[in-house]
């Protein structure tokens, strides 16, 4: 990764594939690892003042999906450019 920057809604990532990985896959972990990390980081933190809102707003949006069983964090959607 080269380069992210975090806007209120989106986030913008720089990123190169190496050894032929599809840059799809590359995202896909990308997006399930952070998600992971996020949703914990919510429910352990004692002093998270939205955490029930949070937790509750992303597993609704997991009932939605097929693909999600317990939290959606991220959209499904993506808009890649190559650079």
């Amino acid at each position: 990764m080269y380069a992210w920057c975090i806007m209120t809604n989106h986030v913008h990532l720089i990123f190169r594939s190496i050894d032929n990985q599809k840059p799809e896959l590359l995202l896909g972990d990308f997006k399930r690892d952070t998600s992971r990390s996020i949703i914990k980081s919510i429910q352990e933190n004692p002093r998270e003042s939205r955490k029930e809102f949070s937790l509750n707003y992303f597993k609704k949006d997991a009932l939605k999906s097929s693909t999600t069983s317990n939290f959606q964090f991220w959209r499904h959607d993506n808009k890649p450019i190559e650079l």
